[in-house]
């Protein structure tokens, strides 16, 4: 059935919805009257058979009592309804019927030899012949035409509460659907504050829970775009401040090109292209398009080359650090460089909070579900509560680092980016007693 596109979907519904209730109803009252008509039928033919099997015993013990057929045309006209037979004289003339047009027809000899013989005393046969398709009884008819009034009304009335019903389904259906259109469009305009109110526990609750969730998402997804922007912007202009500042005061000769001064320019100049880099391999993580070579490794040595490579910054801050691999450690898959990169910043981030005196512990253990979870833990002052919700976040930074006011606030966004790209996932916990630990998990290695 194919609608004009104009029509709403509400009349759509409500016209489906009427016709296949009109169908079934049809359908179900030409059943029962089909039924009605049969049982009446069949009981009206073996209640006719049994009356008129009495009336012709009565006709054929008539003449024994009146020892002729004188009359009987007249005690026929009492009886309740008029017999389903004929009443044949002996020379084959019909002498009583049921439709007055039939007396004095002549029936054939082979018609009145389907009847029943009656002997009269004086020795004539006059016979009963019965009809066979005899008109239907007054009643019967009278009968039908009840049924088919009552049936009329029926339809008619559950047509009618059909349609009512139908016009409260749709209702219930569209209304939800008209106010999730209505948020929508409201969406489509910029308005990502839209929402739609959550009913029932049914298909369209959980639709409108759905959409009220991407709804969310997308809020978030705008805020965090924007924080994004100031962010970067906010953590650009620092060091391109100072970058400008230094050029103007080399060019005015205010400050001197000496050692110290190109060093702390230098460093400036470092930072902001680690920023950058940053950005750019989280924008490539967003996009699934961070490039990983995974390949077997083995993870013990990884963590030996970073533990010389930050040595002396460790020494330096009089932090002690301890490596806790087992000798029978699986080798791990992944990208070498990438996961070095998620444990110089997990222990760049343990360095930033370890007090002097401190330690540093790294760990690797193989899991259960093939799975080699990596720990750096620190005897740092732990984890805020109010800060563990937001640490991977880009640009995060707690009240110790802020106090620190070192780091982009991008380390941490950019381990979880390379772990999760490699199909791992990243936590960070308290420890008991003092310090935070942060744990990743890498794939194991085939062995085959």
């Amino acid at each position: 059935m194919r609608f004009p596109r104009r029509i709403s979907f509400q009349t759509k519904l409500v016209v489906v919805l009427l016709g296949v209730v009109l169908l079934v109803t049809t359908l179900g009252l030409t059943l029962v009257r089909i039924s009605i008509n049969r049982a009446f039928a069949d009981l009206a033919q073996r209640e006719g058979r049994a009356y008129d099997q009495w009336v012709r015993t009565l006709i054929i013990r008539y003449p024994g009592h009146r020892g002729d057929l004188a009359g009987i045309g007249r005690f026929l006209e009492g009886i309740p309804r008029s017999p389903a037979f004929l009443l044949v004289s002996p020379q084959g003339e019909i002498v009583l019927a049921q439709d007055p047009s039939l007396v004095g027809q002549v029936l054939s000899p082979t018609e009145v030899a389907r009847g029943t013989q009656i002997e009269l005393p004086d020795g004539t046969q006059w016979t009963v012949v019965p009809i066979e398709d005899a008109p239907p009884h007054p009643l019967y008819t009278a009968f039908l035409r009840t049924v088919d009034r009552s049936l009329g009304i029926a339809a008619a009335v559950v047509a009618g509460v059909a349609l009512i019903l139908a016009l409260l389904l749709v209702r219930h259906f569209t209304g939800p659907l008209r106010n999730l259109a209505g948020a929508a469009h409201r969406i489509a305009a910029g308005d990502l504050s839209a929402r739609v109110k959550e009913t029932g526990q049914d298909e369209l609750g959980r639709l409108a829970r759905s959409f009220n969730a991407m709804a969310e998402s997308l809020e978030r997804a705008e805020r965090s775009k924007r924080q994004l922007i100031a962010d970067v912007a906010h953590e650009l202009r620092t060091p391109i401040t100072v970058l400008r500042t230094a050029v103007e005061g080399f060019a005015d000769g205010v400050l001197e090109p000496t050692p110290e001064n190109l060093s702390a320019l230098a460093d400036k100049i470092h930072l902001t292209a680690r920023l950058i880099d940053d950005l750019q391999q989280l924008a490539l993580a967003d996009m699934g398009r961070l490039s990983l070579r995974q390949e077997p490794f083995p993870l013990e040595r990884v963590v030996a080359d970073i533990a010389a490579m930050i040595g002396p910054q460790i020494e330096d801050g009089g932090i002690r650090l301890f490596l806790d691999l087992p000798p029978d450690l699986p080798p791990a898959l992944g990208d070498r460089q990438r996961i070095q990169q998620v444990l110089l910043n997990l222990l760049a981030n343990a360095l930033r909070h370890t007090p002097a005196g401190g330690e540093i512990h790294v760990a690797a253990r193989a899991e259960r579900d093939s799975t080699i979870r990596v720990s750096v833990c620190d005897s740092g002052p732990g984890i805020d509560p109010e800060d563990a919700p937001h640490l991977f976040e880009r640009f995060y930074r707690g009240r110790a680092a802020r106090a620190i006011s070192t780091g982009t606030g991008l380390g941490l966004s950019v381990a979880k980016a390379i772990v999760e790209a490699h199909g791992g996932r990243i936590w960070a916990e308290n420890q008991p007693g003092s310090g935070a630990c942060f744990h990743f998990t890498l794939s194991r290695a085939s062995t085959a």
